[in-house]
């Protein structure tokens, strides 16, 4: 699929009442004259996933990422580039529901169902092979979970939506959400008793596993959604819900389908090692098709000012001190994830911190010009190149397990597959070329460890492992802890501007629901509580 020419299809048009309008213009595709054969259901099917190619951004102006920076700013890691108002804040807790960003982040979501939800509803009368419609229908039910379960964990009672509207049905009401607290826990103790859009969700990946989907893809298939795929959104799901056991089974799958942890930790993010043993499902991406392919990703992540990058980087996100300070002394995935001023250096160029502010730089998905791109495709013009980027990988794998076991009491267990991620330290080099780094392998967790600071080991080490991924802020919300965590006046953020994170408990778990789109219901559609 890396190689695939996409195509994104128009599949709405207006029917006109006046004969004369009647006539089909030519070029116009609608879903009365497309959805007739196999042809067209691969386009449907790729129109869709199209729809991953750009998740977070900046509001709406630019059409491809490659770029998810939403888990990040709702968390202490990263701080917004100054022009990017709106992420600060979404970090402070202080957005509003009139916010084009909290538009554009609601209305992605579902422009991406109705792709999905239009192509389930035809392509099952098409004729063709049964076994390729059982995949694709297993395709697009993974896509619709997918989309279906974001709604549920950003927006919370958004409404559910499985079939094409029409202009008269479009005033939908919110869906139901309830959550808790376990006050006899201190950590992970914030479930979600009930969600419509998640049990929406899990009903389509478990209809996507019943389908003619493989274990793991291969080949041409690569970049699909497989059975691994659709496990690991499962579990992620079930994680919320506190539904350990059934979790439990899932990962022990995907962790049966033979993905293997890439060596050198640098390798994931350069571009070099796209679809590899680590990656369970990645967006593909592509450059110099002129189909809207591109990854954009490197320009918004790479330092702003140094020119280390096609368009010399902007750093919209950029890394803090608070995460500096997670790291453990000589871990390599520091500086494979981070420059620091003066020490650090990309092909020789020492990070000088011209623009960016914090002392910091992110290394993450730095794709030079040539000859600085191992290798990638890097349209100098546009500024796109052809990385992919990778939403699920094993080490999460390992890592969600690892929380799975500490739930179940199995400390041992739970140490292990901890210990499974911190191993490859060993075998990380260190990036620089001029600037050497004293780096190590990372001694093991204990297996003694008690319940919690068996999570917070846990903690620690999601939030090195996947720093800039855009997971830890959800991952903080998931837990139940994002309020003490982010008030905490240790946060450097809050000893820079006391009291700057203003989380609220029972409101900002979840982001507000477009006023706008509140507006144009008439009142059916009701805001989140807090806002």
């Amino acid at each position: 699929m890396k190689k695939a020419i996409f195509f994104f299809i128009s599949l709405l048009t207006f029917a006109a009442c006046n004969k004369q309008l009647d006539k089909m213009p030519y070029g116009v595709v609608s879903t009365d004259n497309f959805y007739k054969t196999a042809d067209d259901a691969e386009m449907a099917v790729t129109a869709a996933y199209k729809s991953f190619q750009l998740l977070d951004g900046q509001n709406g102006w630019n059409t491809q990422a490659g770029y998810t920076p939403m888990g990040d700013i709702t968390g202490p890691d990263v701080q917004a580039h100054p022009d990017l108002v709106v992420y600060y804040q979404i970090q402070q807790s202080i957005i509003s529901a009139s916010s084009d960003q909290m538009e554009m982040l609601y209305q992605r979501c579902y422009k991406a169902l109705l792709l999905a939800n239009e192509a389930i509803e035809k392509i099952p009368a098409i004729e063709m092979d049964e076994t390729l419609k059982s995949r694709y229908m297993g395709e697009l039910y993974f896509i619709r979970g997918f989309w279906l379960f974001r709604l549920g964990y950003m927006f919370g009672t958004a409404p559910l939506v499985t079939t094409p509207l029409g202009i008269s049905e479009l005033n939908v009401p919110n869906s139901v959400r309830t959550a808790e607290f376990d006050n006899s826990k201190k950590v992970n103790n914030y479930t979600i008793t009930k969600s419509d859009l998640f049990d929406q969700a899990e009903a389509d990946f478990k209809l996507a596993l019943q389908s003619s989907i493989a274990d793991r893809n291969t080949g041409d298939l690569m970049g699909r959604a497989d059975k691994g795929a659709v496990k690991a959104y499962l579990a992620r799901i079930y994680l919320y819900e506190h539904k350990w056991n059934d979790a439990k089974v899932l990962l022990e799958d995907i962790m049966s389908y033979g993905y293997a942890l890439l060596p050198d930790y640098n390798d994931i993010f350069n571009g070099t090692h796209d679809n590899s043993t680590e990656a369970v499902f990645e967006v593909q991406y592509t450059a110099l098709n002129q189909k809207g392919t591109d990854n954009f990703g490197t320009v918004l992540n790479a330092p702003n000012g140094e020119g280390y990058v096609a368009g010399g980087g902007w750093g919209w996100t950029r890394p803090t001190q608070d995460l500096e300070w997670e790291y453990e002394a000589g871990d390599p995935r520091l500086t494979a994830s981070i420059f620091r001023k003066g020490k650090d250096d990309f092909f020789g160029q020492v990070f000088m911190d011209k623009v960016n502010g914090t002392g910091l730089g992110i290394r993450k998905w730095c794709i030079g010009n040539p000859p600085n791109n191992n290798g990638v495709t890097v349209d100098q013009v546009s500024w796109n190149n052809s990385s992919n980027y990778t939403l699920v990988r094993y080490a999460e794998v390992l890592l969600w397990y690892a929380e799975v076991m500490n739930e179940l009491g199995d400390r041992a267990k739970a140490a292990e597959y901890v210990n499974k991620v911190r191993a490859r330290t060993g075998t990380t080099t260190d990036p620089n070329t001029v600037n050497k780094n004293d780096i190590k392998q990372l001694s093991p967790i204990s297996s003694t460890l008690s319940y919690e600071d068996m999570f917070w080991a846990i903690v620690h080490e999601r939030r090195v492992e996947f720093a800039f991924e855009g997971k830890f802020g959800w991952d903080l919300r998931r837990w139940g802890v994002a309020s003490d965590y982010l008030t905490n006046p240790d946060r450097w953020q809050n000893q820079v501007t006391p009291g700057y994170f203003k989380y609220k408990i029972g409101k900002d778990e979840v982001f507000p629901i477009p006023q706008i789109e509140i507006d144009r219901s008439g009142g059916v559609l009701t805001q989140n509580p807090g806002y």
